[in-house]
């Protein structure tokens, strides 16, 4: 597995089920690195795509036929930062030791709602901690807002909101399970879901973990997150879980693009 992404922890907080936390990234250098490398792959799915190369470069068998095959396969779109933020996320809660979280996908963003007329969430996938494993739901925001709180926390389309329809709607809850065990292909991945949907339905819908991931370029507050968390705790108790998380991160969202490519240092 790749290094983690070295953060100092600059606040914390709890209330009832949830709990908040900020985390800052001062090394330029490292950040740079995380998303060029550890990053890039969850966003390119470089598993999913090896034997397209492996089968284009088979087919050149010139010299300038190479160089062709190779600047094709260096000519991807240009993801746009909020994708590049799903996939950061996604990284770094799974290599968050406090959690062990598995994603039973590769990464395809436009596959996360299989009913474009339900909210769907960003991440779906389990939290396990020794035999107890949960449903994990969730939800990505990346904003240079300057405002603190960001506007994406509010209103129907911000993380709050999204969240409790996650934790109480069940035509949400349907699509985003019914998502979930068509990519539960193995057995290991079947054995996960089926322990994660057990407790859920045991507790009636109510055992769940529902992470929400908030990606800054701007200077740390806790003031971005406990309102939310706050409110959230007072609609959804125990056995429900909530976590907020927000990342300051060193480098502009608007460059985020360029650092996947390794076109900015």
């Amino acid at each position: 597995m790749s290094q983690a992404l070295k953060s100092e922890t600059v606040y914390t907080g709890s209330h009832g089920s949830a709990r908040w936390r900020g985390c800052a990234v001062f090394d330029r250098d490292a950040f740079s690195s995380y998303i060029a490398n550890r990053v890039r792959e969850r966003v390119d799915d470089d598993e999913s795509f090896d034997p397209f190369a492996d089968e284009l470069r088979g087919m050149a068998t010139t010299g300038m036929a190479t160089e062709f095959v190779e600047r094709l396969l260096r000519a991807v779109p240009r993801h746009e930062p909020w994708a590049i933020g799903e996939a950061l996320a996604e990284c770094v809660l799974t290599d968050d030791n406090s959690h062990e979280v598995l994603w039973p996908w590769n990464s395809v963003r436009d596959r996360r709602t299989p009913r474009a007329s339900l909210p769907g969430a960003d991440l779906v996938g389990f939290c396990k901690e020794g035999e107890t494993v949960l449903l994990l739901f969730g939800e990505v925001k990346t904003s240079s807002d300057r405002r603190t709180p960001p506007n994406v926390m509010y209103g129907s389309t911000g993380m709050a909101w999204q969240l409790e329809a996650q934790a109480t709607r069940l035509d949400v809850q349907h699509t985003l399970l019914k998502w979930l065990r068509t990519r539960c292909l193995d057995s290991a991945h079947i054995a996960l879901y089926r322990a994660a949907v057990q407790r859920y339905v045991q507790s009636l819908g109510k055992e769940i973990l529902l992470v929400g991931v908030l990606l800054r370029d701007t200077t740390a507050s806790d003031l971005d997150v406990v309102t939310r968390a706050t409110m959230l705790a007072n609609r959804l108790p125990a056995p429900t879980r909530i976590e907020l998380i927000a990342w300051y991160l060193p480098v502009a969202i608007t460059d985020w693009p360029s650092l996947l490519l390794g076109d900015l240092t």
